[in-house]
């Protein structure tokens, strides 16, 4: 195989390297988007059970979560109120 044969063989190895970090980069990428539309389906479905809760349609398997989110929440406003008065002063 002459110098230049090998050249060419070892330019046409790297493209095909080169191309397949592409492909797969990208498929990574829709694969991180997907993941990223589960996380948000996930999400708002939370919101929906914690709403149900706090409209009295409990769901039992649930209920402990959406009490500590509910105990949260006072938590939060509490500390925000305690930061309002900070500043106030």
């Amino acid at each position: 195989m002459s110098l230049m044969d090998k050249m060419k063989h070892g330019m046409d190895k790297a493209r095909g390297e080169v191309s397949d970090l592409a492909a797969t980069t990208k498929i990574r990428h829709d694969i991180g988007n997907l993941n990223d539309r589960k996380s948000a389906l996930f999400t708002e479905i939370g919101r929906q059970v914690y709403a149900l809760c706090q409209q009295g349609h409990a769901v039992s398997e649930v209920e402990a979560q959406c009490h500590e989110i509910t105990t949260l929440d006072e938590q939060i406003k509490q500390k925000s109120d305690e930061i309002a008065r900070i500043n106030a002063a």
